[in-house]
């Protein structure tokens, strides 16, 4: 779960697997930072890298909370929230307030997945698509479509982390935990770049055939 401020609101991307009580926490620090910048109250946006349960369980939490705009799941809600009108292909901006992201259609994991690109920190928030971790890829064409929009789009940018939405892998290359194991000993940091970026889309995109493929750093792993 990643908080974004702007002068004007903060984005919530992803609220987790649900019973986190995680909405009193979230709209203290939105609280907490107005106070800090003048007291001015500022809007809350709820929204979701993408779809799968294990991202949008807490959205409930902020149902009727005010001052807060949730965004819907699912590719039609997305498209119209953020004024994406060709999906995937269109890259469009949203403004917090002095922080401009840019929002990344990135289905293949997901349909409605997306990736956000932070100008003001050089972070892109990748979600499910890219982590340490075995990388599910439930459409593959897609999956690949959207490695290389996502390479494009960063190309003349500066990136300094690439941050996905979990951790599955140890800090020995290669080497990922048991499925559903209770606890992760020496794991892998969460954090990678842009280089593993481009070792994800040359390897997906070299592929003829979708296949389980091992890296130092992630997983391959189509369904």
């Amino acid at each position: 779960m990643m908080l974004l401020f702007g002068s004007e609101r903060a984005l919530l991307l992803d609220t987790g697997d649900g019973d986190i009580p995680i909405d009193d926490v979230v709209h203290g620090l939105v609280d907490d930072w107005s106070q800090a910048h003048g007291g001015a109250p500022i809007e809350l946006i709820v929204g979701n890298t993408h779809a799968h349960g294990d991202h949008v369980a807490g959205n409930d939490l902020f149902v009727g909370d005010a001052d807060t705009s949730i965004v819907g799941i699912g590719e039609a809600a997305v498209r119209q929230f953020f004024g994406i009108d060709a999906w995937p292909e269109q890259i469009v901006q949203y403004d917090l307030g002095g922080r401009v992201l840019d929002i990344v259609p990135l289905p293949g994991h997901e349909k409605a997945h997306i990736a956000v690109y932070d100008p003001a920190t050089g972070v892109v928030f990748t979600g499910d698509t890219l982590y340490p971790g075995r990388l599910y890829i439930a459409d593959f064409p897609a999956y690949v479509a959207s490695i290389g929009r996502l390479v494009d789009h960063l190309a003349d940018k500066e990136v300094c982390r690439v941050l996905g939405a979990h951790i599955e892998m140890t800090n020995t290359p290669g080497e990922d935990f048991e499925f559903m194991q209770a606890s992760h000993p020496d794991e892998h940091p969460l954090e990678l770049d842009m280089a593993h970026l481009l070792e994800l889309r040359d390897a997906v995109e070299a592929m003829q055939e979708p296949m389980i493929e091992v890296h130092d750093d992630f997983i391959v792993y189509p369904l």
